[in-house]
């Protein structure tokens, strides 16, 4: 996965490419760590809606995670929830079966059924926000490795980007991560710079905070006119 975008890179010394590599290998791991941790949040939230089966399908639907990372990410998810997830149906599955025999019923359920897979579904999405924003701070913090790795080798907009197509990143969430990874080496190497202050007159710091007096107005002359007598 790696191997072809390290040799596109030619003014990299061959031993600060086995370092390389093992950065990659690196965030390769923390990737995974983040996924397992991730779908593991996502089935406790949603255990009151799906099954843990479910639950972990829906993950790879909601979440992007690459081919090659799930069935590690799958395995070792279920071996750390498969004792503290329950499979076992509530108690009231049973009423509800006989209940679904009663046509006063049925439309009920079905109102009830929609309003439930709509909820389910926005729940989800929120779960995969959540795992989305711990899986970019991953990507961003292994990135700044890279980049800071490769410092005095190519700009670090350069090495940011060496890691996004690394990683195969889809355009959205590959910006997310160049940014990200762009604002932390900025608050590492760019000097703090203070704010320029507002230099005022005390004249015009004055007429500022003082209250705006309205000009008085002059009352309206009276107005005569005729009386028409009729």
């Amino acid at each position: 996965m790696f191997g072809s975008t390290l040799t596109t890179m030619r003014r990299v010394p061959p031993a600060l490419r086995l370092r390389l590599q093992t950065a990659y290998a690196q965030a390769w791991e923390a990737l995974i760590d983040t996924h397992q941790t991730q779908a593991m949040m996502f089935v406790r939230r949603m255990a009151d809606r799906l099954s843990l089966e479910d639950a972990l399908s829906r993950y790879f639907h909601e979440v992007p995670v690459p081919a090659a990372m799930q069935e590690t990410v799958r395995s070792r998810a279920l071996l750390a929830l498969a004792d503290s997830v329950s499979e076992e149906p509530p108690a009231s599955a049973a009423t509800e079966r006989r209940n679904r025999l009663r046509p006063d019923w049925l439309m009920t359920a079905v109102r009830r059924r929609a309003q439930f897979v709509e909820e389910t579904t926005l729940h989800s999405r929120m779960a995969a926000c959540v795992a989305e924003g711990a899986v970019a701070a991953t990507h961003i913090r292994m990135a700044v490795a890279v980049a800071e790795l490769l410092a005095g080798v190519t700009s670090a907009d350069q090495a940011v980007m060496v890691y996004v197509r690394s990683f195969d990143l889809p355009v959205k969430e590959g910006d997310t991560v160049f940014r990200g990874a762009l604002a932390e080496l900025a608050r590492r190497r760019l000097p703090a710079s203070e704010s320029p202050r507002l230099q005022l007159e005390p004249q015009e710091l004055e007429a500022m905070v003082r209250p705006a007096i309205p000009e008085p107005v002059a009352p309206a002359a009276p107005a005569f006119g005729l009386r028409v007598i009729v």
